[in-house]
């Protein structure tokens, strides 16, 4: 039989308007093997198929840490440690990856794992190492994603690097996305293009390629500028 604990936080997702100041929700914590609550810590430990869930957003693993403010009465969860075949639900949104370390004061997670993956309506990204998402900016969203790193955009496109750098708006909409090393961008009619570096705008479906430049088999000059 699961327990279970129920208490307010500050939000697991930032809202759309950027609000921080917004009433905490309330937050319920499950596990089916155990929970404990460590008040000299300021910690939660659900273990065995744990759950963690608050309005839209949820997350759940084998495995959940939240550790919250001692202080105040109010126990504001801070930072939320998950572990173990991870799934963290916020609105359209899905992140999944084998540990996710977020911290609820500075709105930014990470996912670490071979298979980490975020995706949402509107694009995917996916990584071998390590996915890292900050929603300070709420409409400017920050996605780092590191080893063999992929995103793909609803309208078709593929960007690939060692490295990627996207920034999203709140409802997932890309405005630019930076890859770094064995680079590649695919357009939806199948246009392929190879560099060491490229940066790509959303609005204006040009990309910048630098250093070794290759396309539909003809190599370019180091630097170009290209519609995508």
């Amino acid at each position: 039989m699961a327990v279970v604990i129920i208490l307010t936080a500050p939000a697991l997702a930032q809202t759309t308007s950027g609000n921080s100041t917004a009433a905490p929700l309330p937050i319920t914590i499950e596990a089916n093997d155990s929970l404990e609550w460590n008040q000299t810590d300021g910690s939660y430990i659900a273990k065995g198929d744990a759950y963690v869930e608050q309005g839209q957003a949820n997350i759940s693993a084998s495995h959940i840490i939240a550790n919250y403010a001692t202080e105040g009465e109010t126990r504001d969860i801070t930072q939320v440690t998950a572990t173990g075949s991870v799934t963290y639900i916020e609105g359209e949104n899905t992140a999944k990856g084998d540990k996710l370390d977020y911290d609820l004061i500075s709105n930014l997670y990470v996912l670490t794992g071979k298979n980490a993956s975020v995706s949402g309506p509107k694009g995917s990204m996916t990584a071998t190492k390590s996915i890292t998402y900050d929603s300070a900016d709420n409409n400017n969203r920050k996605v780092t994603a590191i080893g063999k790193a992929h995103y793909k955009n609803s309208d078709g496109r593929n960007v690939f690097g060692d490295k990627l750098i996207a920034y999203i708006s709140a409802d997932g909409t890309l405005k630019t996305i930076d890859a770094y090393d064995n680079t590649k961008v695919i357009t939806a009619q199948g246009t392929v293009a190879t560099a060491d570096k490229l940066n790509y705008i959303a609005s204006t479906s040009m990309a910048n390629l630098d250093g070794n430049l290759l396309r539909l088999g003809r190599r370019p000059s180091r630097r170009c500028r290209d519609r995508f």
